[in-house]
């Protein structure tokens, strides 16, 4: 469930609010040092909402002020000049906009998609190799463009130019056109993904992103001025995120909805069925992920996006080592 706001003017909004604040500059509320984090509404950054109504952030003496921005197309200038201090959105986006230029540094890995994306086919379309000289939409700019490339050359023999792939404005509108009939398959979501299944007679899903969960994750990053000034507020920002995360696996009912508490009109229902499409990520998970020597370690997995988007012309480099500079020893 990611929600992408109808009208643009909203997240313009926001995203003005933020730049007439406080900037990198560390102001105090009640004592505490405000700190800003965005990130759009999509159930996995959620957990920042447990860590915010359980109190995680006031016991590190932060205040947090998380703001809810759809507008994704405004988070590198966010980021780059301080007028957010934390960001969460996809691994990949993260990667492109540092690589483009954004003062950002990697954090930690937030969630896995372990499902919760998916190329769902009509009747008759029973693998990857029966795509051939079919209509597949999807979103060329989104995590699902670089799943599906990855699924196509790990598991069939077609490439990328068998099919007919239809470049659509975001994964929502791929999954209203498979629903309504106006291609053969299409890689969406939720809600979309659920809407499909039933109501699409003979859809079924071809392939998910449990077959491939390190091609689609999301990622938390900071920015790097402020990282440098101020790494203990980095500390605690990773550490009140873990805490949130052991919350939700032993608290669900609670968690959820502290979870659907900072989104407007998502209930803990919405979470709850999200979330089973999802793996969050505690600390045992990303200190495996930064162990360089380990299979499916962060740098590799980053460094193979990076290479994926610079060859679709949308990185100008695939060095990361400064975006890695907070967490690689």
């Amino acid at each position: 469930m990611k929600k992408k706001m109808s009208v643009l003017l909203m997240g313009l909004l926001l995203a003005a609010t933020l730049l007439t604040g406080c900037g990198s500059k560390q102001e105090s509320v009640d004592g505490l040092t405000e700190v800003n984090m965005a990130f759009c509404t999509f159930s996995g950054y959620s957990p920042m909402f447990i860590a915010q109504e359980q109190g995680y952030f006031e016991d590190a003496g932060i205040h947090m002020n998380i703001q809810v921005i759809e507008d994704e197309s405004t988070y590198a200038s966010l980021i780059t000049k301080g007028d957010i201090q934390f960001l969460a959105t996809a691994q990949d986006p993260n990667i492109k906009m540092f690589a483009n230029g954004a003062a950002s540094r990697y954090v930690l890995t937030m969630d896995e998609s372990f499902g919760a994306d998916a190329l769902v086919a009509v009747e008759g379309i029973n693998s990857l190799d029966d795509l051939k000289g079919r209509s597949v939409a999807l979103d060329k700019s989104a995590s699902s463009y670089y799943f599906f490339l990855k699924a196509l050359e790990d598991g069939s023999s077609l490439t990328e130019d068998d099919i007919d792939v239809q470049d659509m404005g975001d994964t929502t509108e791929a999954g209203v056109a498979f629903i309504g009939g106006q291609v053969d398959a299409a890689i969406m979501w939720e809600p979309e993904l659920s809407n499909a299944l039933a109501e699409v007679a003979g859809a079924h899903t071809i392939v998910t992103s449990a077959d491939y969960p390190d091609a689609i994750s999301d990622s938390l990053v900071v920015n790097a001025s402020y990282a440098e000034e101020h790494p203990e507020i980095v500390e605690a920002v990773k550490e009140a995120w873990y805490k949130a995360v052991d919350f939700y696996q032993t608290n669900a009912t609670e968690a959820y909805e502290n979870m659907a508490s900072g989104f407007e009109e998502v209930t803990p229902e919405d979470i709850e069925s999200d979330a089973s499409g999802l793996r969050f990520l505690g600390k045992e998970d990303n200190e495996k992920l930064l162990d360089a020597n380990a299979e499916g370690n962060i740098y590799d997995l980053c460094k193979e996006m990076a290479d994926f988007w610079m060859s679709k012309g949308e990185c100008k480099t695939d060095e990361l080592d400064d975006y890695f500079s907070l967490v690689r020893e």
